[in-house]
């Protein structure tokens, strides 16, 4: 353990130098690898991280791995579709790509390395404001080990004619990922982002990876979000995307989780602002042994903020998944209301769904509140109507199963990632 520590130090010491980052950016690496050691593992209802492994190993520059199928179509249709978007394999950037007239409306899209040069006042006001240091013990690793991450900054009043792609690639071939991005949409502007991280090739078991996207939307400001997740079996795998939402913004999140790797994650919009909104739509398909602890959740702060949480997931195989939409309401959020809508379906008698609703209400003047879950099987009377009309058995599973899902599919702004997400669906349900 001493050994392993001293590699990380060591790292941090050789990133610092390879990237001239400025003092207060060491610093920060510094106290959040500290603050990791220091922290004990957190305990999650229905999910057992006592018995996962924390091996930690630093990012390396591994020996150059191709691009993969799915990342390579992934780039191609970006590119034709001129988008923006930073590419990054094995935790090296391998391409930034801005159209020409989006950087003369000021709109900044960059490696976080590169930003915390170019950009300091912004990056350093805003890196880790969102998702702190201290918060978790996967939030420490994160801050402190993260390597190649992303920058996002949209001016007042600028509306961006695309979407903002941040690609992570994981061939297999390194360690260490641990991607990062910092999106700020000020105040009246409009942007949609896109998140997609693809794996691909063999994965260690036993290494922890940690995931985390900070949102800021100012006053005004309207944001889409997609995180997309293809995480496979091996390494232990946290994401954190969390969005502070102010005076009459609005965030929307789409969350979509196709794999069958061991994954705890969150989707969190925290409304500050008077007027603030915020929805979450998460689709989640698991097969094999997959482990998927999910949660939504809506922090009310604001008058009158309003928020929806629409959450479906599909298990086959041996999958076990934990779904937890959570709202809360803090006193004096007047007007505040929240509603949210859970529904599992199971496929196979060998695996499990929980959907876990939570309500917390601390002001009395609310608007509404309510929350519906389910788990169970497809309805087999609706196999037999769609049999009936000369659909086989499989292929109306396949229809129901799509109906199901094809709206939250149908809400991601990128027609590349939604052509990806299709195609990562279809392939498992065809098995």
């Amino acid at each position: 353990m001493t050994q392993e520590l001293s590699t990380v130090q060591s790292w941090l010491q050789e990133q610092a130098k390879a990237h001239a980052e400025p003092e207060w950016l060491r610093q920060m690496r510094e106290r959040a690898w500290e603050a990791f050691q220091n922290a004990p593992v957190v305990r999650l209802e229905k999910t057992d991280l006592s018995r996962r492994t924390w091996d930690v190993v630093p990012p390396a520059v591994a020996a150059v791995a191709e691009t993969g199928a799915e990342a390579g179509q992934l780039i191609q249709s970006l590119t034709e579709q001129s988008d923006a978007y930073v590419y990054v394999r094995d935790g090296q950037v391998v391409q930034v790509r801005v159209p020409a007239d989006w950087s003369e409306t000021g709109v900044i899209v960059a490696d976080l390395h590169s930003a915390a040069q170019q950009h300091a006042d912004l990056v350093q006001q805003y890196l880790g404001q969102v998702v702190s240091v201290e918060e978790s013990k996967w939030s420490a690793l994160n801050a402190a080990v993260w390597q190649s991450g992303l920058f996002v900054y949209v001016p007042r009043r600028v509306s961006v004619p695309g979407t903002v792609h941040y690609v992570v690639e994981d061939t297999g071939s390194g360690v260490g990922i641990a991607p990062r991005a910092l999106v700020i949409a000020d105040a009246e502007s409009r942007l949609a982002f896109a998140e997609v991280h693809i794996s691909s090739g063999d994965k260690p078991s036993g290494p922890v990876r940690s995931h985390v996207l900070e949102v800021i939307a100012k006053s005004g400001a309207q944001v889409t979000v997609v995180t997309n997740h293809a995480f496979h079996a091996g390494p232990t795998n946290f994401s954190t995307s969390r969005a502070r939402v102010e005076n009459d913004a609005s965030v929307d999140w789409v969350f979509t989780d196709v794999g069958d790797g061991f994954t705890v994650g969150i989707v969190e919009s925290d409304l500050v602002g008077s007027g603030s909104r915020s929805t979450v739509r998460a689709l989640g398909l698991g097969y094999g042994r997959q482990h998927l602890d999910l949660t939504a959740s809506m922090l009310h702060r604001g008058k009158y903020s309003i928020s929806d949480i629409v959450m479906h997931g599909v298990l086959r195989g041996r999958a076990n998944s934990i779904y937890r939409s959570s709202t809360h309401i803090f006193k004096h959020a007047v007007g505040a209301g929240s509603e949210q809508h859970d529904r599992m379906l199971v496929l196979d008698g060998t695996a499990r769904a929980d959907a876990i609703p939570m309500l917390l209400i601390d002001e009395n003047d609310v608007q509404r509140c309510g929350h519906a879950a389910s788990v169970g099987r497809i309805d087999e009377s609706q196999i037999y109507y769609l049999m009936s009309r000369g659909i086989s058995k499989s292929e109306a599973m396949r229809m129901i199963i799509w109906g199901h899902l094809q709206p939250t599919v149908d809400a991601i702004p990128s027609e590349a990632v939604r052509t990806l997400v299709r195609s990562r669906v279809d392939e498992e349900l065809s098995e």
